[in-house]
């Protein structure tokens, strides 16, 4: 389905580069996303056979009000398509490719648990460094780390979990 998602989030993206709103829309989209991951009964009634195309435009109306039109104008056609189980993809191929744009990489740090805003925010420095481009980090928690941190940014992994040393620690015994 990546080459349907993909045609939607480009779509999206052309309409929005042409208006030079694509940071201000990849904000909604990333708050629209939000609030869809929160509420994942609602992308269900959005697929429902139950409800017919004119009741879910109508939910999408009434429910995402101060929304930009253009957002919800491409909601209602994916909805008309049947493509609303794959609306969190769409918006994350929209965010993708905004941070094409602006020359910003994306990656993703598993810790054990949330971490804060400021914590998020100094390993995108140090990592921006590293990378010697900007960042933008997304939080997926994993238990099994122990303790730590590992980033993983396109095929580079940065391991500071405890996870990771204990193993390095018992190949160094194993020798």
């Amino acid at each position: 389905m990546k080459e349907v998602t993909s045609r939607y989030a480009e779509a999206l993206y052309s309409l929005k580069r042409d208006s030079n709103s694509l940071e201000k829309t990849q904000e909604e989209i990333r708050e629209l996303k939000k609030v869809f991951l929160e509420n994942p009964d609602f992308i269900v009634v959005l697929d429902s056979s139950y409800k017919t195309i004119e009741e879910k435009i109508e939910i999408i109306d009434k429910t995402l009000v101060g929304v930009d039109e253009e957002i919800k104008n491409l909601l209602k056609v994916i909805v008309q398509n049947h493509r609303a189980r794959y609306i969190i993809e769409i918006f994350d191929g929209f965010i993708s490719l905004v941070n094409e744009h602006r020359g910003v990489i994306e990656g993703l740090v598993y810790s054990t648990e949330k971490l804060s805003d400021e914590q998020l925010e100094k390993l995108n420095l140090a990592i921006s460094k590293v990378e010697k481009r900007p960042t933008e980090l997304r939080n997926i928690i994993d238990p099994n780390l122990i303790g730590g941190v590992k980033v993983v940014i396109n095929d580079h992994i940065y391991d500071g979990s405890i996870k990771h040393h204990i193993e390095n620690m018992k190949n160094s015994l194993i020798k």
